[in-house]
């Protein structure tokens, strides 16, 4: 649920409160709030941390004109926040506010040069196969053409198959190197997905889902023992038996490495054999 105005934008996203305003963009652990209220005077709302008793709390505004939104999302964060009671002592909330990297402009200058490596990325290697197609025709080489037709299809899977291990193991060595391992539960369907989920060091909820090779943990078939990346909570893993990783190494060494010769010796070698 979002809340955009000229002040700024604010929404509930995976257990946090995101706020992009005055250029900064902050994520507000719901954990870290006390309440979310109509503003006083112009329409718009307030999120008002905890605090200390005696202490003053940090308070984030921003406008909305439309009432009947800012009402809907006051009740919606509202309610998710967690339950407290009244005599409760409070940490301060502004502790647990994440400033995140780079400012708005930033980021929407990343999210463009993102698009635009996106697009090279997939513009490139298609326009590179559609000339080396018709250089194989114009040199009158049809069955070099024709290989070069039907080897498309081995050498894009050879090439997802080693992408796909190649930051699997990425992952994995990150998360070797500076992973928090915690137990995750099944917490809800979305789709046909199991989203499962744990708590960070923060104590902020987050949602995940499950390698289906992974063992449960303990006699509940619902709990299973993942690690998080505290830079990147987004980036988890479960932990996997051994033999899991036999196997999938043996598939993509033999079935990879199959696909890959094969397209490389039907897509490529063929230019390089008619230009030679």
């Amino acid at each position: 649920m979002t809340l955009r105005g000229r002040s700024g934008a604010l929404w509930l996203e995976g257990g946090s409160l995101l706020l992009e305003q005055d250029g900064v963009r902050r994520r507000i652990p719901l954990p870290a709030v006390e309440a979310v209220r109509p503003a006083e005077g112009p329409r718009g709302v307030e999120v008002v941390l905890t605090a200390p008793q005696g202490a003053g709390a940090t308070v984030y505004r921003i406008a909305h004109r439309a009432a009947s939104a800012r009402d809907a999302f006051v009740r919606t964060v509202n309610a998710a926040l967690p339950a407290r009671d009244a005599e409760e002592d409070r940490r301060d909330g502004a502790t647990l506010v994440e400033v995140l990297p780079g400012t708005v402009r930033t980021a929407w200058y990343r999210k463009a040069l993102g698009d635009a490596a996106l697009v090279l990325a997939i513009g490139v290697p298609v326009v590179g196969w559609i000339a080396g197609l018709v250089t194989l025709l114009a040199h009158g080489d049809l069955i070099g053409a024709i290989l070069w037709f039907f080897g498309t299809k081995p050498l894009i899977i050879g090439l997802v198959l080693y992408g796909m291990a190649a930051k699997t193991l990425y992952d994995r060595a990150i998360l070797r190197r500076r992973g928090v391992s915690v137990l995750a539960a099944f917490h809800r369907y979305d789709g046909k997905k199991r989203l499962f989920r744990f708590t960070d060091l923060n104590g902020v909820p987050r949602e995940c889902e499950v390698d289906n090779a992974a063992e449960p943990v303990g006699s509940g078939p619902e709990r299973f023992e993942v690690s998080y990346d505290p830079e990147h909570p987004e980036r988890v893993a479960a932990r996997l038996p051994v033999r899991t990783w036999v196997l999938r190494s043996l598939g993509v060494g033999v079935f990879g490495t199959l696909f890959l010769y094969a397209g490389l010796y039907m897509v490529p070698y063929q230019l390089v054999q008619v230009l030679s």
